[in-house]
């Protein structure tokens, strides 16, 4: 992880930029002006001097004595920095150049800043390669010239003036940006050590430990930022504890109703479990007497009440039979007995006994089992039955025309049996939101189901309670007006060879 600089480093570095660039841009204008400076000063000494040789030789060149000429050309070439001083006749023809050799006499000088001096009748200057060049006329009257004036003077003096002007200027620049770095050091660490001790408070805080009284940060804004932090740090350890005291309410009131929803649920429970024994006792007396009573020498209007009569005690028990069921697995009180058995014929058995009637054939019940589906396997006979009966049933209930098919799939996975069991009708269907509904207990997706086709909603609900005992469940898929499937999905242990019985 890249490690990000600190506000001291941060403010030691912006500091010293900002020196180091108000020096660098102090420094070039200050060098600048001194060389631009010192260059005009130069060029008006030499113009001066070269408009005093001019003045000088006026009475020589207007005589044409040659030697006094020379002798002022000789005396302004012994100059500091004279490179070349001519003096020309009126048509720009050398007439001596300070030299007892004059090597240049009678030769014609076409220089540019000669050629405008003769044009403009003016004194001109040029910086050429290191080289000033100043040429002007010589004026007998305003109307006559007598001649012209050449001086070459190098700025080779100036230049290194110039460049020590530039040492010196850098020298101090360094000096300043060296004592802004010191003063940028100490002025950092004034500010930013409240700022750090506050961050060092801040991190304590984050961690757990430390002192929780806020330092000293001064007067200034790190000082109000401090004493803001300190009225927050206050009002969150007032919120801290008044969460906890509320945490602590609400989780007791959980604890407490949580109790009083158990031992009701319990209750509730128990109290279904005793009044379904309680019942169930005087409904078998009545199912015995009413078989008895079928039995004597009745008419036919006395054996259809008889009959009515065990018919509706049947379908009583059969409901209080449910609500005992469903107390017990409710309760956890319900253990499954397991023992190998044949699930093929335990299937084909139950389709074999809630098969409609011949002269009822509006509705097909039929089995259909995979050649290669295991059928040898270990479980709860009669709970398996339970719920196969209790899909098979519903899907009989609900469909008034069609077929219901019970088909079975699944595969051996080592020692125990992956097994899928649809029950697949053509009735009504079910709408999707009602799906999730159905298993819920007393719970019908048609609230008018019940009178028309009877049941309590505990059929579906108990089945499902029982598929999640065996380690499995069932699921509804549903299209309505065109049918239902419901899956009793389930893992197996694998029994033995059975022999038939």
């Amino acid at each position: 992880m890249i490690s990000m600089p600190s506000l001291r480093a941060k403010l030691v570095a912006y500091t010293i930029l900002i020196v180091l660039a108000v020096a660098g841009a102090v420094s070039a204008i200050s060098v600048s002006l001194s060389y631009r400076a010192s260059f005009a000063a130069f060029e008006r000494h030499t113009v001066v001097l070269a408009r005093t040789l001019g003045e000088a030789v006026l009475e020589p060149l207007y005589e044409l004595n040659i030697k006094l000429m020379r002798q002022q050309a000789s005396s302004v070439l012994a100059s500091e920095g004279a490179l070349r001083v001519m003096i020309l006749d009126a048509g720009t023809r050398v007439l001596t150049d300070g030299t007892d050799e004059n090597p240049l006499r009678g030769k014609r000088l076409n220089a540019p800043h000669l050629l405008q001096a003769r044009e403009t009748a003016a004194w001109v200057t040029r910086l050429q390669d290191g080289v000033l060049l100043v040429a002007g006329p010589v004026q007998a009257t305003a109307d006559r010239r007598l001649g012209y004036v050449v001086l070459e003077f190098s700025t080779a003096r100036l230049d290194a003036e110039w460049m020590k002007h530039i040492r010196q200027t850098l020298l101090l620049s360094g000096v300043c940006a060296f004592l802004a770095s010191i003063a940028a050091v100490i002025m950092a660490s004034r500010i930013t050590r409240p700022i750090q001790r506050l961050t060092d408070f801040a991190a304590g805080i984050r961690s757990g430990g430390g002192k929780r009284e806020v330092p000293d940060c001064g007067n200034d804004e790190v000082g109000r930022l401090a004493e803001a932090f300190a009225g927050v740090l206050t009002h969150l350890d007032r919120s801290n504890t008044e969460l906890k005291a509320l945490a602590s309410s609400l989780e007791n009131q959980v604890k407490e109703r949580t109790r009083a929803a158990e031992a009701g649920s319990k209750a509730k429970s128990e109290f279904l479990a005793t009044m379904s024994h309680e019942i169930r006792t005087p409904m078998n007396a009545v199912l015995g007497m009413a078989s008895l009573l079928e039995e004597t020498g009745l008419n036919e209007e006395q054996a259809l009440y008889a009959r009515t009569i065990a018919e509706s005690g049947e379908a009583l028990l059969e409901i209080i039979n449910g609500i005992l069921d469903f107390s017990r697995i409710d309760t956890g009180k319900l253990e499954l007995q397991t023992a190998p058995l044949d699930l093929r014929e335990l299937l084909t058995a139950v389709v074999r006994l809630l098969s409609p009637k011949p002269d009822e054939d509006r509705v097909t019940l039929r089995l259909d089992y995979g050649p290669d589906v295991p059928s040898a396997i270990v479980g709860d006979e009669a709970r398996i039955r339970q719920i196969i009966v209790n899909l098979i049933g519903n899907a009989l209930k609900f469909t008034e025309a069609g077929s219901v098919t019970v088909g079975v799939t699944g595969r051996a996975d080592g020692n125990r049996a992956m097994l899928r069991i649809a029950v697949t009708d053509t009735g009504p269907g079910i709408p999707e939101n009602d799906m999730q509904k159905i298993f819920e207990a007393f719970c019908q997706a048609d609230s008018t189901a019940s009178r028309d086709v009877g049941g309590t909603g505990l059929g579906l609900t108990i089945a499902s309670r029982l598929a999640e005992l065996m380690g499995g469940g069932i699921e509804g898929q549903s299209e309505p007006g065109t049918g239902s499937t419901f899956t009793f999905a389930c893992s197996f242990a694998m029994a033995g060879n059975l022999v038939p019985g």
